[in-house]
């Protein structure tokens, strides 16, 4: 048997001390901002636009699920209204993009890539932006987004289907959206078939418009 005094070192060996808890939560908590910080650290330098614009971005709510119906919608044009009841009985691609992301100038060629497949009879395609400011915007300026830059947009990287400037923001705050591009493809009977964010290649966007019953 040990002595008393060994026992209470084995006793005091045992307990943990609260501070040390406490120490351990707190290194969680700095390691989960740093985690957090280098998330947005890159999303800033990935999307090619200053920390202040990201700052005005607005909430939106998260994308529409897969199998819901697709939520009807109006948008303003040069050429006038465009509604989406227009796309009835038809399936479509709509995309919700930003002029100044570079994932969105680069998601154009797949998008044409795809357009070179599948004919506009059989699918329609829709690009509408969903950014409050515009590809002139700075660091220190946030330049509202406008008409002439989704028309720039369209020129520099030969969008040849409808691409519409979304002043309200109408279909990224119905259909809602976690990053540029946002692409939905809904099948004939307005049912949401695929959705995803951000860089998609042609083979996979090509089997979300499978799923739409469009071959």
């Amino acid at each position: 048997m040990g002595s008393r005094a060994e026992r209470r070192r084995k006793e005091r060996q045992n307990i943990q001390p609260s501070g040390a808890g406490a120490g351990g939560w707190i290194g969680l908590a700095v390691a989960a901002a740093a985690i957090i910080g280098i998330a947005i650290y890159a999303w800033v330098r990935g999307h090619g636009v200053s920390s202040a614009a990201v700052q005005t971005l607005p909430t939106m709510p998260p994308p529409s699920k897969i199998g819901s119906h697709a939520i009807p919608f109006e948008v303003d044009s040069p050429s006038g209204p465009f509604v989406s009841t227009s796309f009835a009985g038809k399936p479509y691609l709509l995309e919700i993009f930003a002029t100044w992301c570079p994932h969105c100038q680069r998601e154009t060629q797949v998008l044409r890539a795809v357009r070179s497949k599948i004919p506009p009879s059989k699918l329609m395609m829709l690009s509408v932006s969903g950014s409050p400011f515009g590809a002139g915007s700075t660091a220190g300026t946030n330049v509202p987004e406008s008409q002439g830059d989704v028309d720039a947009f369209d020129k520099a990287y030969r969008v040849t289907w409808p691409a519409l400037y979304d002043a309200n923001m109408t279909v990224a705050r119905l259909w809602g959206m976690v990053g540029f591009p946002t692409i939905y493809i809904v099948d004939k009977n307005g049912v949401i078939r695929y959705e995803g964010q951000g860089d998609q290649d042609a083979p996979t966007l090509l089997k979300g418009i499978a799923k739409a019953g469009v071959r």
